[in-house]
């Protein structure tokens, strides 16, 4: 039987949807007529804060002498949250509720405008490190406010992807391992190329992207390549959270329930606690289900901070602020991709058998395929054409059947994320001409996971339920971000020089599990049965030996469980193994993987790298502000001193110097490598740079252009060996040959003979490191009234010296050492290994196209965010690795060899859509009937994607790609009143036709789902 969600719970949460609905007919407040008042409930807070941020202004000007240029791009607003590209920011403006005259604090790391509305935010500051007016920034940035995150039903970075431009998701991201500052996490992109600088308030975030205490999400498209020089090409994306606010904005609990009975509650408090403090605090608790059978969601996330003015010359403000996130998931990461399955199950009949099987056919699907392709000599064919949500199996009254709920991330299996972050933000402005901020940030942050997918045999009724791994990562981070901004004015032209220091040393620790021992199956139904586990009791058990803890006893009566079995649909007891990897999930119940995880993880590697880096940017407006310039220069430093490692704890710990002391630190000892630690003891650096300016030609438009330039560190030689490590080999080789032997023509006979030969091949050279371009021209709107405000642009991105491993160069036939059964006997060192894994850097690819945005806002009660984009440009230029058509070594190659490299410089370059179009709007009626009812509603659209270009989903041949659909979203809102409270509610339908589509991936987006949401404002 297959467990279903619980009932009970299901109709728990239809109760309370109900008589939410009830209420929300029978207990509406009294309409109220003036517009005024409407529109300052549909605003909220902004009205006041816009009458505040006046008033403001004008007692700025006072305080402010004459030519002294104003500390900030634009003046802020009260109760906006400050953003920064290095750390939450101070409040923009401070007052108490009790004498809002007293204090008056503007910082140029603010983002504010008293424009910004709804969906509107005119201002960012992750490009330019300093609250700017996006329309003066000479790149294209879009900002995802907090009212569009929550009407789009916004869950993760993936959804709000969903409307953001030239950009694409990736359907299996959620069960991917975390990235870092050099590897991305996940296959999705942005103008083409992977994002791996995913930043909160512009201090890098390892894990867990928590989006309950965001304010908005400031996406820079192309590099922000000075501050944040390290990445690819494609973009910077920075979540800016809620902070203190001085003024009166009202405090929020919200209850969400959705269409699997998931629950979710997050509040938002924030409390002025004098003229010279005040504190805000968020938190949530989420417990949902997905759509597919097991999986399901918990988070609990806290967010305290406070912020705190302490001397009346208003020259220093000070943010401190903790966050807290603890989160576990299992999400689908598979999908029926298998398109050609009665023919794989014909051509399996006859087939060896799957180990601890009685008749399921080993036959894998990829080998069923390709002896298809060699018969039919097709060697284009592809092997997926189709994908299809759930998967299709045989029941227990023998149907075959689709079971669109299955889940493929096997039970059990999960990822589990924990941060315990604090930061400190000091902004300080000690005279006219200079303003400053020190964030220092540590952030402890935890992933572990269980790993597994359950894929089927070709007879439609079993499958093998894996149980790959179970790893963590355990990172402990500390970042110091000094910057400076020095201020000047000479012959009309406003100079801003802004300088900074950035530090950050992390100890990353790397656990998996011991292969020894996991997986372990004697917790198993069978482990004490002598069928299910032959041998037990008397020879030993041949699946899980006699090691049992408590010998399988119950535990109330002590009595041995030794019929404590699993039967088949035959009746028959299953081999204790089988229950995993021969699973009938027609008939039995769905195994749990974790349980063959019992045991701690070994502790298998450990790094401690320095980054540092320092940055010049100079920023000019001149001609009434009309034109601004921007250029900047950016060093950064990576070292590393060796590897931190306790190979037994708490015997023997690795001291980092180990290897200079071999004699006192043996490494068979030790367990420590001393040539894989020297590799890992480096400084190195890279350089970024831009330059940019943007002109306004009218009041309403601006057009501008820059160039970019980023890198990535390429670390390693280019002969992917440990430096040391292939000497051995070459004395094993000699050793086994009489002292000498043959080498691509050459008589070896000593060991630094080689090693000179491999050193004239470049094999022991450092791997240049990545480079990124942005190239980029275009215009930006935006009316007086900020009714249109949008940015057209026009780019192309390239990145040059991707690292791959060269495969021809590490085969055997170039290179003699790999993979070698003559030159060493059996048993020996070398024999039929990899000795040198040859690596190029001999690559560029390249994304051209044009993107545009507009938020259009014609009357305070509609909004309208509308964009799209077309990269008509999305391919390899070149590639060391693979042959070119029309080449000599593409001519050289085989059939089979020939069609891989068509695809790969024929087809575009993966989850690239060449058009993508998206909307979302919503109104708000004034009168009549309606009044105050908001409605909504989107619509994405996007062109294909290339799942792989390689010949199994070959897209020049009818193999099957995502993207190739048009989605809508439709919402619905209603403010009301219960006692004294304020509440709104809203209700969301997502996928509303229920279209089986991939946003990125062969795993299938979601399909139809509601979400129920009431808010209580006090």
């Amino acid at each position: 039987m297959k467990p279903n969600h619980a009932l009970p719970r299901r109709g728990f949460g239809l109760l309370v949807a109900v008589c939410l609905a009830l209420l929300l007919t029978v207990s509406p407040r009294p309409l109220q007529a003036a517009d005024d008042a409407l529109l300052k409930k549909l605003m909220e807070e902004n009205a006041a804060l816009r009458q505040e941020n006046a008033d403001l202004r004008k007692r700025f000007d006072a305080l402010t002498p004459p030519p002294s240029p104003a500390p900030a791009a634009q003046p802020g607003t009260p109760a906006a949250p400050a953003a920064a590209t290095t750390a939450p920011a101070a409040p923009v403006a401070t007052n108490s509720p009790a004498s809002s005259e007293d204090v008056v604090m503007l910082s140029p790391f603010s983002v504010t405008s008293d424009k910004d509305h709804g969906y509107l935010k005119t201002n960012a500051a992750t490009a330019t490190r300093i609250g700017m007016e996006i329309q003066k920034v000479p790149m294209n940035i879009s900002v995802v406010s907090r009212e569009f995150i929550d009407d789009t039903n916004a869950k993760s970075l993936m959804d709000i992807l969903r409307y953001t431009s030239s950009s694409s998701g990736d359907t299996r991201w959620a069960m991917r391992r975390p990235g870092n500052e050099a590897t991305p996490q996940g296959a999705f992109t942005m103008r083409g190329f992977p994002v791996n600088t995913l930043m909160e308030n512009g201090v890098f975030r390892y894990i867990s992207y928590n989006i309950d205490n965001v304010d908005r999400v400031e996406i820079v498209k192309g590099p922000a390549a000075v501050f944040f020089g390290q990445g690819y090409p494609g973009g910077v994306i920075n979540y800016v959270t809620k902070q203190p606010s001085f003024a009166k904005i009202p405090d929020t609990f919200r209850h969400s329930i959705n269409d699997n009975s998931g629950q979710k509650l997050v509040l938002d408090f924030n409390k002025p606690l004098s003229k010279y403090a005040a504190f805000r605090m968020t938190g949530a608790w989420d417990d949902q289900q997905g759509e597919r059978r097991f999986e399901f969601r918990k988070n609990y996330n806290l967010t305290p901070s406070v912020t705190l003015i302490p001397f009346d010359s208003k020259v220093l403000t000070v943010n401190l602020a903790m966050e807290y996130v603890n989160e576990s998931f299992n999400q689908n990461d598979y999908d029926w991709i298998w398109s050609d399955f009665a023919g794989w199950k014909a051509a399996a009949a006859g087939s060896a058998k799957v180990a601890n099987s009685v008749n399921t056919p080993s036959l894998a699907y990829a080998t069923y395929i390709n002896n298809k392709r060699i018969a039919t000599g097709n060697y284009s064919l592809p092997a997926y054409t189709s994908v299809e949500r759930g998967a299709y199996y045989t029941n227990a009254s023998g149907n075959f059947i689709h079971d669109k709920a299955f889940n493929y991330t096997s039970r059990g299996a999960r990822t589990n994320n924990e941060v315990a972050a604090f930061t400190a933000t000091v902004d300080f402005s000690p005279v006219s001409w200079l303003d400053g901020r020190y964030v220092f940030q540590h952030d402890n942050s935890r992933f572990n996971n269980i790993e597994g997918v359950t894929t089927p045999y070709a007879d439609g009724i079993h499958w093998n339920v894996g149980a790959s791994a179970t790893s963590g990562y355990y990172r402990n981070t500390d970042t110091h971000q000094l910057d400076l901004i020095f201020k000047f004015e000479t012959g009309g032209i406003k100079h801003k020089l802004l300088t900074g220091y950035n530090r950050t040393v992390w100890l990353q620790n790397y656990f998996g599990n011991d292969i020894k021992f996991t997986p372990y199956y004697g917790h198993v139904p069978g482990a004490t049965n002598p069928i299910a586990n032959p041998g037990y009791g008397t020879t030993g058990g041949t699946q899980v030996a006699d090691n049992l803890v408590g010998e399988g006893r119950g535990h109330d009566t002590g009595v041995p469980v030794v019929n404590q079995v699993v039967r088949d649909r035959n009746g028959q007891i299953k081999l204790v193994k089988a229950v995993y990897s021969d699973f009938d999930p027609g008939y039995e119940t769905y195994p749990t993987i974790d349980i063959l995880f019992p045991l701690n993880r070994a502790w298998l590697d450990g790094y401690k790298p320095i980054l540092d880096a320092g940055y010049l940017n100079y920023q000019a407006a001149a001609l009434d502000d009309r034109l601004n310039v921007i250029a900047g220069f950016r060093r950064q430093w990576r070292e590393e001193k060796g590897q931190y490692l306790a190979s037994n704890y708490p015997w023997y710990v690795v001291p980092v110097d180990a290897w200079k002391y071999p004699s006192q630190y043996p490494e068979d000892v030790y367990g420590y490598s001393a040539n894989y630690v020297k590799t890992n003891i480096y400084r190195r650096h890279g350089d970024a740079w831009m330059g940019g300016a943007s002109f306004a030609v009218t009041k309403a438009l601006t057009v501008y252009t820059s160039v970019s330039k980023t890198f990535q560190f390429n670390l390693g030689n280019v002969g992917g060996v440990f430096t040391g490590n292939e000497r051995p080999v070459i004395q094993s080789a000699l050793d086994q040959n009489g002292g000498h032997f043959m080498y691509q023509g050459t008589n070896i006979t000593s060991v630094d003979q080689l090693v000179a030969i491999q050193a004239a091949k470049g094999a022991y050279d450092d791997l240049k490191d990545e480079t990124g371009m942005n190239y980029e021209f275009g215009a930006k709107i935006s009316t007086a009234d900020s009714k249109i405000v949008g940015t057209l642009s026009f780019f192309r991105g390239e990145r040059t010296n991707q690292k791959l491993d060269d495969t021809a160069r590490q085969s055997n036939l170039e290179e003699p050492l790999n993979s070698n059964t003559t030159l060493f006997a059996p048993g020996t060192v070398g024999y039929n290994t990899r000795v040198f894994r040859w690596r190029t850097t001999n690559l560029k690819n390249r994304i051209e196209g044009s993107e545009a945005e507009v938020i259009w806002t014609p009357m305070p009660n509609l909004q309208t965010v509308i964009n799209g984009s077309w990269l008509w440009t999305a391919k390899t230029l070149y590639d060391k690795t693979r042959p070119a058509p029309g080449s000599t070594a593409y001519n050289a190659l085989s059939t089979a060899g020939k069609v891989a490299s068509d695809i790969y410089y024929n087809a575009r370059i993966e989850n690239v859509p060449e058009y993508k179009f998206t909307a979302f709007g919503k109104y708000t009626f004034l009168d009549g009937a309606l009044q105050k009812l908001s409605i909504g509603g989107g619509a994405r659209y996007s062109s294909k994607t290339v799942v792989s270009r390689s010949v199994d989903w070959n897209p020049l041949a009818g193999g099957y790609q995502a993207g190739n659909y048009v989605v809508f979203d439709a919402t619905v809102g209603y403010p009301w009143r219960l006692f004294r409270y304020d509440i709104t509610s809203s209700f969301g339908i997502y996928n509303l036709t229920d279209k089986q589509y991939s946003e990125g991936s062969f795993v299938l987006s979601p399909g139809r789902n509601w979400l129920l949401t009431n808010t209580v404002s006090f």
